[in-house]
C-alpha cells in the first residue's frame, strides 16, 4: 500500500511549480487527476522533445490521470463542482483570482466539501500590495533578493541555473498539504493554503537574510565562495578546479596538516571561522599556491583521505552517470524507456514504478464513474 492511496488530488495547476507538488503528491500513491482547458498545459509545449512530446512535461506530470474541462462552460464547471465534493486535495496555481471568477472561490470549495485541502499558489500570495502581479522564477529570483548574492565575486547578480523559485514552493505546498491530511483528522475540517513563489524565496535567504537584519555589511555575490566561512568554495588544481568546503577549527586544522601548512594555524587572519572568511581572498591564493602542483584527482584523493569535505566539479551530464547517481537511482525509466529522474525522497509508502504523464483527456472516460461515487466526507467530520 502507497504511503496516499487513498487520497484524491484535483491538479488545475500548469507548468511547473503546481505540477511539481502534485507529482510529488502521486508518487506517494495519491489519485491525481490533472484537470487541463482545451488548450492544454502550457508545459507541453517546453523542450526539450522526444519524438514530439515534452520532457519537461513528462518529467513533472508522471503517475497523474488527465481530463479535459472547460471552466467556462456551465456544464464543464459543474463536472468540476462534482470533482471537488469527491476529492481531498484541490491545488491550483493560477494568477490569485481567477478560479474565484470562474465561480469556485475558497469559500465555494469550502462549502461544497468542508473537508478539502484546496492550495493555491501564485507569484506573490493571495494579499499584499503585489497580490495581482504576475510572476515567474526570474521575477522572484530578483525580486526575493536571491539573484544579488549569485554570481561572481561583487556581482552583478545572476539567477540560479533551475528554477528555483517555482521548485520551493512546490515543496512547500506538498508539505502544507501532508500537514493539512494530519490536521484534518483530528478536526474533520479542510482548509486553504495560500502558497507564494515569494515568500518561499525570501524564507530560505538563510544566513544572507540573517546578515541583512543583524550587521551593516555589504551583501554581495561571492562567487564560488561563502560569504561567512572559509577555505569554503572552488579552488584551482593543477588541471582543474575542486571543491573544500571548510567550515570550523577543526576541518582547518586537518587541512592545515594535509597540506603542510602549519603556519596557517598560527596567523591571526585565520584564527577563527569569522576571520577566515574576513580574509578570504588571501587564504584562497595560499591553499591555490598548496594545489598547484597537483592534479584534481591527486588532490581530492589527498583532502578525501585526511577527511577534509572536498568533491569535483561536475557538468550535468557527468552527475547524471556519476556511479552514485546510478545506484542511488536517482535517474530511473518508465515502462515505455523514457529516462527521467526520481523523487529526492523515497519511503515505504512510495510508488516503485512510474507511469507516464497522461494525454490530454485521456481520462475523460472515467468522468462519470467518478460523479457517481459518494461525496467525501472526512470521517471525524464532526469532531470538535
Amino acid at each position: 500500500m502507497t504511503a496516499l492511496e487513498d487520497v484524491r488530488v484535483l491538479d488545475l495547476s500548469r507548468i511547473l511549480s503546481g505540477p511539481l507538488c502534485t507529482r510529488m503528491l502521486a508518487d506517494l500513491g495519491a489519485e491525481v487527476v490533472k484537470v487541463e482547458s482545451p488548450a492544454g498545459d502550457d508545459g507541453r509545449f517546453f523542450g526539450p522533445f522526444v519524438d514530439g512530446e515534452s520532457t519537461f512535461h513528462r518529467l513533472l506530470n508522471r503517475n497523474k490521470l488527465g481530463v479535459t474541462l472547460n471552466l467556462k462552460d456551465p456544464a464543464d464547471r459543474e463536472r468540476f463542482a462534482g470533482l471537488v465534493e469527491r476529492s481531498d486535495v484541490l491545488v491550483e496555481n493560477f494568477r490569485p483570482g481567477v478560479l474565484d471568477r470562474l465561480g469556485f472561490p475558497p469559500a465555494e470549495l469550502a462549502r461544497l466539501n468542508p473537508g478539502l485541502v484546496a492550495v493555491s499558489i501564485s507569484g506573490f500570495g493571495r494579499g499584499g500590495p503585489l497580490a495581482d502581479r504576475p510572476a515567474y522564477d526570474l521575477i522572484v529570483q530578483a525580486m526575493s533578493g536571491l539573484m544579488s548574492v549569485t554570481g561572481p565575486e561583487g556581482g552583478p547578480g545572476v539567477r540560479v541555473g533551475v528554477s528555483v523559485g517555482d521548485i520551493v514552493p512546490a515543496l512547500y505546498a506538498t508539505v502544507a498539504v501532508l500537514s493539512a491530511l494530519r490536521e484534518r483528522e483530528r478536526t474533520g475540517r479542510g482548509q486553504h493554503i495560500d502558497v507564494s513563489m515569494f515568500d518561499g524565496l525570501v524564507s530560505v535567504l538563510e544566513s544572507v537574510a540573517m546578515r541583512a537584519l543583524h550587521t551593516d555589511e555589504p551583501v554581495l555575490p561571492t562567487g564560488g565562495h561563502h560569504a561567512i566561512s572559509a577555505p569554503y568554495g572552488t579552488f584551482a588544481a593543477k588541471d582543474g578546479t575542486i571543491t573544500i568546503a571548510v567550515a570550523g577549527d577543526a576541518l582547518f586544522a586537518r587541512l592545515a596538516a594535509v597540506l603542510d601548512r602549519p603556519r596557517w594555524l598560527e596567523d591571526e587572519r585565520y584564527a577563527t571561522d569569522a576571520e577566515r572568511g574576513r580574509n578570504r581572498e588571501p587564504l584562497r591564493r595560499e591553499v591555490e599556491a598548496a594545489l598547484a602542483h597537483l592534479t584534481c584527482e591527486q588532490a581530492l584523493a589527498l583532502l578525501a583521505g585526511a577527511g577534509v569535505p572536498c568533491g569535483p566539479v561536475l557538468g550535468v551530464r557527468e552527475a547524471l552517470d556519476l556511479p552514485h547517481t546510478l545506484a542511488r537511482g536517482l535517474v530511473t525509466e518508465e515502462a515505455d524507456g523514457f529516462r527521467t529522474l526520481a523523487g529526492g525522497v523515497r519511503t515505504t509508502g512510495t510508488v516503485r514504478e512510474f507511469r507516464r504523464a497522461p494525454d490530454r483527456g485521456e481520462h475523460d472516460h472515467l468522468l462519470e464513474r467518478w460523479l457517481a461515487e459518494e461525496p467525501r466526507r472526512p470521517r471525524t467530520e464532526d469532531a470538535s
